[in-house]
């Protein structure tokens, strides 16, 4: 079984530099061009079920990648909630927490702020979860269409590090695969887009 995981395009929000989470960002016209130039990488594949966080950058990113495909719509993909931060800067919420959020931005985990703030733990428990009832489905080729953060904290469940948050980088609207096979889940393409697709990080694990 492959599960290709794709990151929505640029919202509003990324443009901005702002803290997201669930807010209804929409895209930017970047974003949606972004989606488009990342459409043929996935087009032609012909997925058994699309799943989509039902957060508006990430539908709007897959109405465009999709635009005659069913979805659905799970809430287990949503990015990390962070209730209190949306649409506050790094520079505003450094005024606020001057030495705590830099340690918490690096770890991608905000709830020791004492917020209303998903932490990173339950976040890679979120994505542990989606991976364990897509593997139970029996499928060939699952697709998700989500958000770098939930994206990362797959990846880190998969390679069984402790850091919900691996440094690796996750382009808007790129491609992710993952390779359920003998029992487990591996990483097999990382972060492919129209100008990296013959490069993109692979791994044989």
């Amino acid at each position: 079984m492959e599960l290709y995981l794709i990151r929505h395009g640029e919202s509003e929000g990324n443009f901005n530099r702002t803290h997201n989470g669930w807010a209804p960002t929409p895209l930017t016209e970047t974003g949606r061009q972004q989606a488009a130039l990342s459409r043929p990488l996935v087009s032609s594949i012909g997925f058994d079920r699309i799943y989509v966080s039902d957060v508006l950058r990430a539908w709007q990113t897959a109405r465009i990648l999709f635009p005659e495909q069913e979805f659905v719509f799970c809430p287990l993909i949503r990015e990390m909630n962070n209730t209190s931060m949306r649409g506050r800067t790094a520079e505003d919420m450094l005024e606020l927490f001057p030495g705590l959020y830099p340690a918490c931005r690096e770890k991608f985990d905000y709830s020791p702020l004492g917020w209303d703030c998903e932490s990173g733990a339950h976040l890679t428990y979120r994505g542990g979860e989606f991976l364990d009832m897509v593997a139970s489905l029996g499928l060939e080729r699952v697709c998700a269409v989500c958000h770098a953060g939930i994206i990362r904290a797959m990846c880190a469940y998969v390679l069984g590090i402790p850091d919900h948050n691996p440094p690796l980088h996750c382009d808007n609207a790129s491609v992710n695969v993952l390779e359920y096979r003998r029992g487990r889940w591996h990483v097999k393409k990382w972060n492919l887009t129209p100008d990296t697709f013959q490069t993109g990080v692979s791994w044989n694990a």
